[in-house]
């Protein structure tokens, strides 16, 4: 019994895995916000620059267009991001979002990992946030978070490279935090991705308990029998972080804020899933938190 439970676990382990690898991975092409009323308007609408020059995997048209149209439904200015990250640069923007970056041409997902980022970059990003700037930082399943630790380390948080299994987060257990952002929400629902460690000043959103477990591939997404498993009972899906005058939100899960489609199944995943029904307004919660409006 033991071994069928195994095989079943890591069935269902590669299939969160390979839906999150395939090629044909798309923007839900009929995905609608919910959301009608906006925020802001054209007389104070905050500047969202969505990284785009970093080999990103989620970018404004791409996987990450129905992040971007909620954004927009809320009133933001959602812009593309091509350039460099210099301290110039990025006071145009209000709220950068970094979005599974990888390292500079990467054509496969074989080790070894560089950096996403120049250390001058991680130093722009350090100081802009230290004099009021916002970042939203998305680091999904292994390779991702290896490639941006150099930015993640330096607001202290610590991520785990390897792959967790979809997850509810409920207010009910304690799973869900209590905090402005999940004011009004109950439930919060995960599409596998990473987990993190958080620094000390940080506040928790999203806390994995005991049953979460995380596979560890040496290669990713070649997992079998012998590929180790960690617990990740007490790592956290999603954080928050004030620091000076700017704020810092991180999460190890993409979908969480997204519409996608795997195209040849016609399987989608995201905010339209069941159990997300939330997902969009907690999407809305941080980015008004990440603006100073709550």
């Amino acid at each position: 019994m033991k071994s069928i439970c195994k095989t079943i676990l890591l069935a269902l382990l590669l299939v969160g895995v390979s839906s999150c690898s395939d090629s044909d991975q798309q923007p839900d092409p009929d995905f609608v916000p919910k959301n009608i009323n906006s925020t802001f308007s054209k007389l104070n609408s905050p500047v969202v620059l969505i990284d785009e020059a970093h080999n990103n995997f989620l970018t404004k048209k791409g996987r990450y267009k129905p992040f971007s149209q909620v954004l927009s439904s809320d009133g933001y200015t959602v812009k593309s991001s091509k350039e460099k990250f210099t301290l110039t640069y990025l006071k145009q923007a209000d709220i950068l979002v970094v979005a599974n970056a990888l390292d500079k041409n990467r054509q496969n997902w074989n080790p070894p990992f560089g950096d996403a980022f120049d250390k001058g970059e991680v130093e722009a990003v350090k100081q802009w946030v230290s004099q009021g700037g916002s970042l939203f930082l998305v680091a999904d399943h292994t390779p991702f978070p290896k490639v941006i630790e150099k930015l993640s380390s330096a607001f202290g948080f610590e991520f785990s490279n390897g792959h967790v299994r979809d997850a509810l987060f409920r207010l009910d257990n304690k799973s869900l935090i209590e905090h402005s952002i999940t004011q009004d929400i109950t439930q919060v629902k995960t599409f596998g991705g990473s987990a993190f460690q958080i620094p000390e000043s940080a506040q928790p959103l999203l806390t994995l308990g005991k049953g979460a477990t995380s596979v560890v591939p040496d290669i990713p997404f070649q997992v079998n029998g012998k590929t180790p498993r960690v617990s990740m009972n007490g790592w956290y899906q999603g954080a928050v972080l004030e620091v000076g005058e700017g704020r810092v939100a991180v999460f190890s899960e993409g979908m969480t804020f997204s519409s996608q489609v795997t195209v040849s199944t016609g399987k989608k995943y995201g905010l339209v899933s069941d159990g997300a029904e939330q997902n969009e307004q907690f999407l809305l919660n941080v980015m008004h938190w990440l603006s100073k409006k709550i």
